[in-house]
């Protein structure tokens, strides 16, 4: 018992808004702040640290086993308004997108590991890449004025392009290079050239004055190095819990619109939605925990899962949150399947739009 909560301590008036209150009120009818006269102390802070932690903690044991094992429950109570049993389902979803977030990178720091072990290997393919650039190189300095135009053009085709160089519109189009090296040649441009306007850089590049090219021009300025393709994909990954938080509701449209009815609103749609989505997350989390110890196996889980137990959970979960017929749940589960994988393209390149434009 948090000794701040007993009877003696409590007063007549709330000391956050001024209500008066009775002796025997526990908590503020009008703010909810806890009526309590008495001084708080290093013991009153980690009592209720401990009791709201432990509140927490009930319910969200609650979350996960009822969504383990009743699958579609969850949300539906939640909006019948059984609220403090289960944690909130827009919490729990961030939490665990943010836990999948560095489950992801504890693999990849393995998969790291597991890189350097072949370090060796790779030095060798550079090593030979550089000496054929260098054969090259010797070839293409004693090819005759004559045939130098045609001949030494096609040689040049097999060095490699570095990413560290500046390359004009020509020579992009010419080598086939791909947006990577467009961003990289204005970053370089940009650090050779700092003085120089956006509009006056394209240009000198060779490339249109148009929004596209500048937009892109001020996005490669902010790049830290020419490694683009590592450095967007660390960004992508930061902001992962993000995104995908913001595009479920472009998702739940589907559910909306294949089991619309005047009982059930949108929000409690989305509510559905963020639970199912928190399990799917929570197997993932369960998946690369066993991917570190051995590939195999979680490769076999998730073919299995994917095949058999999502489907399945999927089916059971809108049994038990719409309540409608085994026969009509399942032909709007068929009808589903392809809607959902358009609307989570959909999604998909909303996201990367909206992550490009904050990059």
């Amino acid at each position: 018992m948090i000794k701040r909560r007993l009877k003696q301590y409590r007063g007549y008036e709330c000391l956050n808004c001024e209500t008066p209150l009775d002796i025997s009120e526990k908590f503020c009818h009008h703010c909810g702040q806890l009526n309590s006269t008495k001084k708080i102390t290093i013991k009153d802070f980690i009592e209720e640290f401990l009791s709201n932690f432990y509140a927490y903690d009930s319910r969200l044991r609650n979350s996960i086993i009822s969504m383990f094992t009743k699958p579609g429950i969850l949300a539906r109570e939640f909006n019948e308004g059984k609220r403090q049993k289960y944690a909130n389902p827009f919490r729990l979803f961030l939490s665990v997108s943010i836990i999948l977030f560095f489950s992801f990178t504890f693999t990849e720091n393995k998969n790291n590991v597991n890189t350097n072990i072949n370090k060796n290997e790779e030095a060798f393919v550079t090593k030979t890449q550089t000496e054929l650039e260098k054969e090259l190189n010797k070839i293409s300095d004693t090819i005759s004025k004559k045939d130098s135009l045609a001949l030494k053009e096609k040689i040049n085709t097999f060095k490699t392009l570095s990413v560290d160089s500046i390359y004009t519109k020509s020579q992009l189009e010419k080598n086939q290079l791909d947006i990577y090296y467009r961003i990289s040649s204005f970053r370089n441009f940009h650090l050779k050239y700092p003085e120089k306007l956006d509009e006056k850089a394209i240009a000198e590049l060779g490339f249109e004055n148009n929004r596209l090219n500048r937009f892109i021009y001020a996005k490669a300025k902010l790049f830290k190095s020419n490694k683009i393709k590592d450095e967007l994909k660390l960004y992508f990954y930061q902001k992962l819990p993000f995104l995908i938080f913001l595009s479920l509701p472009i998702i739940t449209i589907i559910f909306w619109l294949v089991f619309y009815s005047k009982k059930i609103n949108y929000t409690e749609h989305l509510v559905f939605t963020y639970t199912f989505f928190t399990f799917l997350f929570i197997c993932l989390i369960l998946f690369n925990i066993i991917d570190y110890f051995s590939d195999t196996v979680s490769e076999f889980l998730i073919g299995i899962c994917s095949t058999i137990i999502f489907p399945f959970y999927l089916y059971r979960s809108l049994r038990n949150f719409y309540q409608q017929n085994r026969w009509k749940t399942i032909f709007k589960f068929v009808i589903l399947n392809p809607l959902f994988g358009i609307f989570l393209l959909i999604s998909i390149l909303i996201m990367l739009f909206l992550g490009i434009l904050l990059f």
